[in-house]
């Protein structure tokens, strides 16, 4: 199917928490204004406040309607949504997140007459988990007419505790305007190693184990890389104990110089352009936004040797894999990339951006949506 004759529009609404920050949020986006391009009439609910992200649904006449849930455990939400839902007679909903997803459920299937529900997890399980709000979301998923998620991890694993939902569960890897990733001619390079990392601070992220690598580096190759960690710092709860960890290991081993905190930051791309590497050492999430974007922008990767990762990196192609409970190994992974010279770095990023063209396109992202929002509303 390509556009929609205006006799069959399809009439779609999208439930997310709110518009402010976020790989879900940014990938709702671009799913509502490429269905929007194809004929679809999209209208997206958001229950908090955050429109950040929300300018290209403005420009596209795309109706966002915003809605200030009264309290966490409120009630009002699920009224409000399938209030919207029986005065305009949406053929279908989708709802990315869990507790969008809880709601998605309950107002498309329970609360007046059903409509079929699309829901879609974007990470991966915690170690230990998934939580009891987590558990008692999936309890209802069973009603909801496909389950998207976005890794072949996830997949497995959520099929694997829950065999009863296999059938419905599909991998969608994320999409990119990859357009707005293409890397300048010139490769970087001012002599010295300029390593990049793009996460939050939290355990799974997993920079303790970068720490460790540069201590290994420096004290057994001779190598003094410098890092530049752009990502949220939250100073309070488990997060906050990390990252104090994090720069008392600094500081023990006399790492300051080589270490810069850059915080948060919106000029992601630019900064991928002007360094060698990116470092990944996370192993808890679905698909890594900033791993598909370095790819797309022709930089080589390092990254945890865990999740979908082996299948976004091929090793010694377009980056290199490491143990990510193992800081020799990831230093080792680094001296190698260091050795390399600047026509191999290149050849590496290439390969990195041909995986994305074929892989991670934003048209391929959007394609097999409709696909799937086709194939639910033909076998309801």
């Amino acid at each position: 199917m390509s556009n929609l004759q205006s006799q069959d529009r399809k009439k779609l609404l999208f439930i997310i928490d709110n518009l402010s920050t976020g790989g879900a949020q940014r990938q709702m986006v671009q799913l509502a204004v490429g269905l929007k391009h194809k004929g679809y009439e999209i209208e997206i609910f958001c229950y908090q406040e955050g429109d950040l992200l929300a300018s290209p649904l403005y420009e596209e006449g795309i109706p966002v309607i915003w809605y200030e849930k009264k309290s966490r455990f409120s009630l009002d939400v699920f009224f409000a949504i399938r209030k919207l839902i029986n005065q305009n007679h949406y053929d279908l909903v989708i709802s990315f997140l869990t507790t969008p997803n809880f709601y998605a459920v309950l107002c498309g299937k329970f609360m007046g007459s059903p409509v079929p529900v699309i829901v879609s997890e974007r990470r991966a399980d915690l170690p230990g988990g998934p939580d009891r709000m987590e558990q008692f979301a999936r309890s209802i998923y069973s009603f909801a007419d496909h389950i998207v998620v976005n890794s072949h991890h996830q997949r497995e694993d959520l099929s694997r505790k829950y065999p009863r939902l296999a059938e419905k569960i599909t991998t969608i890897y994320n999409g990119f305007d990859l357009n707005k990733f293409s890397r300048p001619v010139n490769t970087h390079t001012n002599g010295n190693l300029d390593l990049l990392v793009v996460a939050s601070v939290g355990p799974y992220k997993n920079g303790l184990c970068l720490v460790e690598a540069l201590k290994i580096m420096r004290d057994d190759y001779g190598l003094k890389p410098k890092v530049d960690w752009i990502g949220q710092q939250v100073p309070v709860g488990v997060y906050g104990e990390y990252l104090q960890k994090m720069n008392q290991k600094i500081e023990e081993y006399n790492l300051q110089d080589q270490w810069n905190w850059m915080g948060q930051r919106t000029d992601v791309i630019d900064q991928m352009h002007s360094h060698d590497v990116l470092i990944h050492p996370s192993y808890v999430e679905g698909l890594p936004n900033v791993v598909c974007e370095a790819l797309a922008s022709s930089l080589p990767v390092i990254v945890s040797n865990t999740l979908d990762h082996p299948l976004l990196v091929q090793h010694n192609e377009s980056g290199f894999l490491f143990d990510f409970q193992n800081p020799a190994d990831l230093a080792e992974q680094i001296r190698q990339f260091n050795e390399l010279d600047l026509n191999e770095r290149k050849r590496m990023g290439e390969c990195g951006r041909r995986y994305a063209e074929g892989n991670l396109a934003s048209e391929r992202f959007i394609t097999e949506y409709e696909q799937l929002i086709e194939k639910v509303l033909q076998n309801p």
